[in-house]
């Protein structure tokens, strides 16, 4: 499996995992000709899991970032055709990756609407909130001719009160997939579930911050494998067939 980190406004790959200072970005690769060999970083023995998880690292200085609300169309189309090239690299030795998925940030940015036009399925996050799904709607819609994905979605920050209620879920559920059906017209968006809020995940997350903030060694930490039996981590356990096709373990 390889993960790349295309929210190039806003990188937070590098915030789960320890970076080798000898591997390059992955802005290196698709803006400055760098070999993507030397943006990849295999990172599995930091996890100790069984299976490889390749890398590659958004940069998150400021000049980069600067640099990326810069773009223009010229360079994202660089950008696009370099992206393009990825999948057919890691079919490869030493790689040989079954799945690639993109991080990328909220909204329609270049670098967001690359990674949905090069992939064969776009997992679109959401809060139950007037502006998100409103948002979220609209830029399904204006990219649907480049869409050649399909769509899903996913909502978060769901109170478990509400989950325990299977009328109610039903009920949300058709709603959600109507809306965006209505809004979309000829392209079908599939809802594919919730993720419960949790106070225990919103507390861990505030403290590691505040340990940031005091500069001390602090990492986010990925409950699916220090909690697998946390509510958090089972539900997206569960997803995973859905996303990735059922034959995925």
């Amino acid at each position: 499996m390889c993960l790349l980190d295309t929210d190039f406004h806003g990188p937070s790959i590098i915030t789960f995992f320890k970076k080798n200072s000898s591997t390059k970005w992955l802005n290196d690769y698709l803006l400055h000709d760098e070999p993507l060999d030397n943006c990849l970083e295999e990172i599995s023995s930091q996890l100790e899991t069984s299976g490889k998880l390749f890398v590659g690292f958004a940069d998150p200085s400021a000049s980069a970032i600067e640099t990326n609300i810069r773009i223009n169309e010229k360079m994202s189309f660089i950008m696009l055709k370099n992206l393009m090239k990825v999948g057919k690299h890691l079919e490869h030795p030493p790689y040989e990756v079954s799945y690639l998925i993109l991080d990328s940030s909220p909204g329609t940015t270049y670098g967001t609407v690359n990674a949905m036009i090069t992939t064969q399925t776009s997992l679109f996050i959401v809060k139950l909130s007037n502006a998100d799904l409103l948002g979220t709607s609209q830029m399904i819609t204006g990219l649907n001719k480049q869409l050649k994905s399909r769509s899903l979605i996913l909502a978060n920050l769901i109170p478990k009160s509400v989950i325990k209620d299977p009328a109610i879920i039903s009920q949300i559920q058709s709603l959600i997939e109507e809306k965006f059906t209505q809004d979309i017209q000829d392209k079908y968006v599939d809802f594919i579930g919730w993720i419960p809020i949790d106070e225990s995940l919103i507390q861990t997350e505030f403290l590691e911050a505040v340990k940031t903030l005091q500069n001390k060694d602090s990492s986010r930490l990925i409950y699916t494998l220090i909690q697998p039996d946390h509510p958090f981590s089972t539900t997206l356990v569960k997803l995973i067939p859905i996303i990735f096709g059922e034959n995925v373990q």
